[in-house]
């Protein structure tokens, strides 16, 4: 599987009800790998409604920038949610199922 088959899909719970969309993925470099660096492994789904400003880092709280700019993306993506790979169904048809252990 590849970043792009996750990255725009739909996420919806277990009942059908749709969470947002994944607006980026957390990895984590333990994977394993046999060169000198860790191969990088899948650790969480970012799942929001928008899109808009994530591809400028605006979503990460390190990010710097212009203060209307960083206080307007953070209103934005406040109902952002971080979804463990572990609560992850299945992907099919761009699209994410999550668990039923996934909180409403």
């Amino acid at each position: 599987m590849r970043a792009r088959d996750l990255v725009g899909a739909e996420v919806v719970l277990e009942n059908g009800r749709r969470l947002g969309y994944v607006t980026g993925l957390r990895c984590t470099l333990d994977g394993g790998g046999r060169g000198p660096v860790e191969a990088p492994r899948l650790q969480a789904l970012v799942v929001g409604h928008r899109m808009l400003g994530r591809s400028l880092g605006y979503q990460q709280s390190s990010q710097r920038g212009p203060a209307l700019l960083n206080w307007l993306f953070r209103v934005l993506h406040r109902e952002t949610h971080i979804v463990e790979w572990e609560r992850v169904a299945e992907v099919a048809d761009h699209k994410v199922r999550l668990t039923p252990a996934f909180p409403d």
